[in-house]
C-alpha cells in the first residue's frame, strides 16, 4: 500500500526549488552591490558637481543623468531574469522541469517583523541621539545597519521556511556584520557602499556554492 505524500513537504520542496540553485542569490548580489555603489555615487560631491554642470550647460533635463546609475542597476537586475531562465531550461532544470516562482518567499508575519526591526533600530538611534549619546552620523549609519538586520532576519526566516540551511547562516552572519557599520567612521554614502559590498560578497559566495552543488546534481541526472 502506497503511503500518501506529505503535502507540506511537497509545497516546501516546490517553493525551495526557486532558491536552491543559487541564481537568486547572485541576482540579489547584483542588486545590493550595484545599488550600494549607486547610492554612494549619488552622495559624492564630485558626481553631483558633474550633474550640476550638465544641467547648467544643457538644461534641466540633463539633471536626470543623476538617476542613470539607479536605472542601470534595475536594467542589470531585470536583465538577469532571461539569463537565469536560459540557464535553468537548458542546464539546471532540463531534467527536472520548470516551476513558477512564488510571489512571496516568506509569510507576511516575517515581513512585518522585518519592518519592526528596521524601524526599531532607527528608533533606538534617535533615542540615543536625544540623550546625547550619539551624533547625526550615527543615526545615518543606523539606516544601513538596521537594513542589514532586517534583511538578515528575512534570509534567516527563509532558511527555516524553505529548509535551506545556507540562508540561516547567511542571514545570521550578514546581520551580525552589518552591526560593524555603526562603528566605522564613514559618511552616509560610504556606508551605503560598504553595506552593498558586504552583502554582495556574502550573496556571491552563497550563490556560487549553491550553483556548484546544483550543477553537480544536474550532471548526475543526465
Amino acid at each position: 500500500m502506497m503511503s500518501e505524500p506529505d503535502v507540506h513537504q511537497l509545497i516546501q520542496k516546490t517553493r525551495r526549488y526557486e532558491f536552491a540553485d543559487g541564481l537568486r542569490d547572485l541576482q540579489l548580489a547584483v542588486l545590493l552591490g550595484l545599488g550600494g555603489a549607486s547610492a554612494w555615487l549619488g552622495f559624492e560631491p564630485g558626481w553631483m558637481a558633474i550633474v550640476g554642470n550638465l544641467a547648467k550647460t544643457y538644461g534641466r533635463w540633463a539633471a536626470w543623468v543623476g538617476l542613470l546609475p539607479m536605472v542601470l542597476v534595475l536594467l542589470a537586475v531585470w536583465g538577469m531574469l532571461p539569463l537565469m531562465n536560459i540557464l535553468r531550461k537548458r542546464w539546471l532544470w532540463r531534467e527536472s522541469g520548470m516551476v513558477k516562482p512564488s510571489r512571496w518567499a516568506v509569510p507576511r508575519r516575517v515581513n512585518v517583523l522585518t519592518a519592526v526591526i528596521m524601524v526599531g533600530g532607527m528608533g533606538v538611534s534617535l533615542g540615543l541621539r536625544a540623550l546625547g549619546w550619539a551624533d547625526d552620523a550615527f543615526v545615518l549609519r543606523m539606516i544601513w545597519a538596521a537594513t542589514g538586520w532586517g534583511f538578515g532576519y528575512t534570509l534567516f526566516a527563509m532558511g527555516r521556511q524553505l529548509a535551506l540551511p545556507r540562508y540561516r547562516w547567511l542571514g545570521a552572519i550578514g546581520g551580525f556584520i552589518s552591526t560593524v557599520l555603526l562603528f566605522l567612521p564613514l559618511r552616509f554614502g560610504q556606508s551605503s557602499l560598504a553595506f552593498g559590498l558586504l552583502w554582495c560578497v556574502l550573496l556571491v559566495v552563497s550563490g556560487v556554492l549553491a550553483l556548484r552543488h546544483a550543477s553537480s546534481a544536474a550532471k548526475k541526472a543526465q
